[in-house]
């Protein structure tokens, strides 16, 4: 394992909620659309000898597992 530099693209909603004083704080944020870029490699700076491998969590969060 190492370091990366990830380029990467979201479109997200939030729902914000603005108190008395204006501060803004985010309740909620979905997801609509998340895209990788670019993977670089802090010590080598390589960009095509990296395997981007999904965590087991995500995998079963998605439900990629399900007949």
């Amino acid at each position: 394992m190492t370091r990366f530099d990830v380029v990467r693209s979201s479109r997200v909603r939030e729902f914000v909620h603005l108190d008395l004083a204006g501060e803004p704080r985010v309740e909620e944020t979905e997801v609509l659309d998340d895209k990788v870029e670019l993977v670089r490699c802090r010590w080598c700076a390589s960009t095509d000898a990296i395997e981007v491998i999904q965590r087991v969590d995500t995998i079963a969060a998605s439900g990629a597992d399900d007949p």
